[in-house]
């Protein structure tokens, strides 16, 4: 259900704003597949399965990190809408991390570790 909802919502996303997913594929391929074939991967590889394994990627850490019983607690007309934000926070705090990374403060990695973690 929440695999569903993430690809309806990334459906709906402007092309500039769906390249901009690239490292959540990079995410969800193994290493060497992708530091092999990524040029390749993004150039030949259609939206669908893109989308497919971006939404996968997305929902899995969504219930993961929040929990099964709270995405089924959400109406189904909300889910593709709260996956969306979701996505948009998530890149959001990966922006910041590595603000923080290209920083000149003392603690920065940890810092920017703790970002992503959550």
């Amino acid at each position: 259900r929440v695999t569903n909802a993430a690809a309806d919502a990334l459906e709906s996303l402007e092309p500039e704003r769906k390249e901009r997913l690239w490292p959540l594929m990079r995410e969800h391929l193994p290493a060497p597949l992708f530091d092999a074939y990524s040029t390749r991967i993004a150039e030949a590889l259609p939206w669908e399965y893109q989308k497919s394994l971006i939404a996968a990627s997305l929902a899995s850490r969504l219930v993961y990190r929040e929990g099964l019983s709270w995405a089924e607690s959400l109406p189904s007309e909300a889910l593709p809408t709260v996956c969306l934000e979701y996505l948009r926070q998530e890149q959001r705090i990966r922006q910041l991390a590595e603000d923080v990374r290209t920083s000149s403060l003392g603690e920065r990695d940890e810092v920017s570790e703790l970002l992503i973690r959550g």
